[in-house]
């Protein structure tokens, strides 16, 4: 009912302007995690996002450039409703853009909200990165079976 209040109070300012949004209903909290994240945006960073606060942000931040999209790093499903509704709103922004998306790493109903997916999801994508530079292909393998029987 608050949330309801305040964007119906504010809602002549809000509709279509992400920044006035952030203004008027984000928290000091929130409006710390999209500069953050449209920062990382303009410095091609990726960014892992954890949890319903942070994917808020996430969605905040791609309204207002949705070129944020290409940097996202989903960590956790949450059990939260509102993180699946800003995860879809994300989705559908990098979709108008053509850029690919991924489900978050993990679902694991986590609510903890002390970062503990991030935790656990940066193994797994630590794991990707190593496997796609430097895992040999088929063709460099076989070439060095081919070079050493020739010895």
């Amino acid at each position: 009912a608050i949330v309801k209040d305040a964007v119906t109070y504010h809602e002549n300012g809000m509709i279509n302007n992400p920044a006035e949004a952030l203004r008027n209903v984000g928290g000091a909290e929130i409006a710390a995690i999209v500069g953050g994240i449209l920062e990382a945006s303009e410095r091609n960073v990726a960014v892992l996002v954890d949890g319903f606060i942070v994917t808020a942000a996430a969605m905040v931040a791609c309204f207002m450039s949705p070129n944020v999209c290409r940097i996202l790093f989903f960590a956790t499903r949450s059990t939260e409703r509102g993180q699946n509704i800003a995860l879809q709103k994300i989705y559908d922004i990098a979709e108008e853009i053509n850029v690919p998306t991924e489900e978050p790493a993990l679902n694991l109903n986590l609510r903890m909200g002390e970062g503990t997916g991030g935790l656990i999801a940066t193994s797994i994508l630590r794991g990707a990165v190593a496997i796609l530079s430097d895992l040999a292909t088929l063709e460099a393998v076989l070439s060095l079976e081919t070079e050493d029987s020739v010895c």
